[in-house]
């Protein structure tokens, strides 16, 4: 899911739950699932459908509240 959609699905309320988990490529990064109302999870990538992967999760703490959320899960 683009960044740019996936904010845009946010504003109207469409995701449940967002999941923090660690990259497989990297144990040291981090990226970012979501789930919407259907039980359907996307990974979320920047505007070039690339993977956001982060090694801070403060970073990807602002992008989950971007989206309109305000709890997630983190699955070490």
């Amino acid at each position: 899911m683009k960044l740019d959609d996936a904010i845009a699905l946010g504003r109207d309320g469409q995701w449940q739950e967002a999941q923090v988990r660690v990259s497989p490529q990297s144990r040291s990064q981090w990226f970012l699932m979501l789930s919407d109302h259907q039980n359907k999870f996307y990974i979320l990538a920047d505007n070039e459908d690339e993977p956001i992967a982060s090694d801070d999760l403060n970073t990807l703490t602002q992008m989950i509240k971007s989206l309109g959320l305000k709890n997630f899960t983190v699955f070490l």
